[in-house]
């Protein structure tokens, strides 16, 4: 049985009645996403050129058993989206919206990160050290996608708001690969500042809630259960709705009709445009109110901060 398989077979086997055991949410000193849990696993020695499934399986069994919620309902992105992730291990769901469908991409990355983790076997230029960590990282993106994406196929797409993306460089306009780490900065900032909302509990430069990643908008799920994507799915729909209006004609999305009828308590059609109501922007404003960021002496010394969920 190939390792993918094997995987796929643990993330099918996860009983939808358990529950994380978990402990804290943080951000690293890069902004990076981590989990930890009462427990250890150990994360073995991964090839400095990619993690092969098969390396993976032992680690994807023992997170099962503490982040059980987090793979419910997912498949196993065999092909890594970008390909370049490649010691990453992605999982997908999709996710059915009024007027476009969602992807839940659940990514972990089992790379040695330099912090205190206990050692087991020292790397070289070939691998990774193997290490006994009681953390895991991981980014949870909700992607807007195309309504007959089969990812049981291992289709992956997105429903974009712009095909190629530019970088001003020494009074040069030079084209650069999707995930270029600048480009997307930016471009989250453009997004954000087009959207124009007062909704955010969390400082925007510390942690945005929405970024550019696989040429479109997408939302940051930060605690991927099912309910928490569920309910991200609602609300970020009009709001995709609204961004993708500010780069290209809404009617290549859906028809103005068919957004006022759909989202009739979310949008509302001003000057031939979706606009936010102001009523749905209260109810956005309430999720985000749950999130907040804590830095005591201790997490600043190490330049993490913790997200609390209330």
């Amino acid at each position: 049985m190939k390792a993918e398989h094997a995987i796929q077979e643990i993330i099918d086997s996860v009983d939808q009645a358990h529950r994380n055991r978990t402990e804290n949410l943080y951000l690293n000193t890069i902004k990076n996403e981590f989990i930890t849990f009462p427990g250890r696993i150990v994360i073995p020695r991964i090839s400095v050129k990619q993690l092969e499934y098969e390396t993976a399986l032992p680690a994807v069994r023992d997170l099962g058993e503490f982040i059980p919620e987090y793979f419910q309902n997912h498949r196993l992105q065999s092909i890594r989206r970008p390909e370049a992730e490649t010691h990453s291990l992605q999982f997908v769901q999709k996710l059915e919206g009024k007027l476009c469908d969602f992807i839940h991409m659940f990514k972990v990355d089992l790379r040695f990160g330099g912090d205190s983790y206990n050692i087991v076997e020292k790397g070289n230029t070939e691998f990774y050290p193997s290490y006994i960590t009681n953390r895991i990282y991981y980014k949870s993106r909700l992607i807007p996608c195309p309504r007959e994406l089969d990812i049981a196929k291992g289709d992956f797409a997105s429903v974009r708001l712009m095909d190629m993306q530019y970088v001003e460089s020494d009074q040069y306009f030079h084209t650069f690969a999707v995930f270029d780490d600048i480009s997307t900065r930016k471009i989250t900032k453009d997004i954000l500042d087009r959207l124009n909302i007062d909704v955010f509990n969390i400082s925007l430069e510390l942690y945005p809630f929405i970024v550019y990643e696989y040429f479109t908008a997408c939302f940051n799920v930060i605690n991927p259960t099912q309910a928490e994507i569920a309910s991200a799915r609602e609300l970020f729909e009009p709001v995709f709705i609204v961004i993708y209006s500010s780069y290209k004609d809404i009617t290549t999305l859906a028809p103005l009709s068919d957004i006022e009828k759909k989202h009739s308590e979310a949008i509302e059609i001003v000057n031939g445009a979706p606009v936010l109501r102001k009523k749905f922007l209260e109810r956005i404003k309430k999720y985000f109110k749950r999130f907040s960021l804590v830095r005591d002496d201790d997490l600043a010394v190490k330049g993490w901060w913790r997200i609390d969920i209330s």
